[in-house]
Order: C-alpha cells, then structure tokens, then sequence
C-alpha cells in the first residue's frame, strides 16, 4: 500500500507470520534480489534520513515495480546463514554494505538475512546490501515485505 508508515520493529518470526496470515511468505534472498533488479542506488530512495519514509517512494522503484526496496528499512528475507563475524563489503563492485565472512563459533544460533539497508544507512544500502542478524532481533530500522 502506497503512502503509509512501514511495519518496523518486528522479528524474523513475526514477519514470516505476518506473511503466512495473508497467505504469503518471506522472499529467499534470491527472489528479493531479483525483485530489487533496477531500484536506484542511493536517492531517490530514502537512504539519509532521520526515520523511515510513507511507502510508495517516487522514484524508488525497481524494474519489476516493487517500491522502496533499497534504504526505508533492512527487510527479512527467508534465508538463514551462520552469523558471520567480519564485513568486508563488495570491494570495488559496490559500496552498499555486506556483512556475510567468518561464521562466528560464539554465537547461540544462526542469523537471519536482512537486505535492502535502511533509511539512515547512505551509501551502504542498495540493491545488494545484505547481512545476517538474529531472528529473534526486532529493532526500529527492521522491517519486512511478503512475497506469493
């Protein structure tokens, strides 16, 4: 729905119930990549603001016509990894965040992947902007998006 808050502050647990209640599911990560094809890199999207944006960004569209896909908020996907404990970015292919080197042998669980970045991110969101954190995590910059 365009021109409304996005959901925030929910858990990966959350989310893929959200979804199931309408009968929808998380993207994989592949899907979410796909969907994400063509969105801009930076603005127009909401990647240097104080909070997240109404939903239905001019401009902040992808090929496939799916808004707001890059900054707004880090969006869960279906996708698990170990968490990881290094973030060594894209190199010289991109400079949108990625935090996916070393599983950690601390942690408790796995992480749950969030994509997209958020709306305070600046140039470490983007299309591929990607990093595991733990499912039960729910915080103000996390949301979500179901996919059929």
């Amino acid at each position: 729905m365009v021109g409304v808050p996005p959901s925030a502050n929910i858990t990966w647990f959350q989310a893929q119930q959200a979804c199931r209640n309408v009968g929808k599911r998380l993207a994989t990560s592949g899907e979410w990549q796909q969907a994400v094809a063509g969105t801009p890199d930076g603005a127009p999207c909401v990647v240097s603001a104080a909070s997240a944006g109404p939903t239905g960004t001019v401009g902040c569209v992808s090929a496939a016509g799916a808004f707001d896909m890059v900054g707004n908020l880090d969006e869960w996907v279906a996708d698990w990894v170990p968490l990881s404990t290094a973030c060594p970015g894209w190199g010289g292919f991109s400079n949108n965040f990625m935090c996916l080197s070393g599983a950690s042998t601390t942690a408790l669980g796995p992480g749950a992947l969030l994509r997209g970045g958020y709306f305070n991110d600046g140039t470490d969101a983007g299309p591929l902007a990607v990093f595991g954190d733990e499912p039960s995590t729910s915080d103000f910059y996390i949301g979500f998006r179901c996919a059929r």
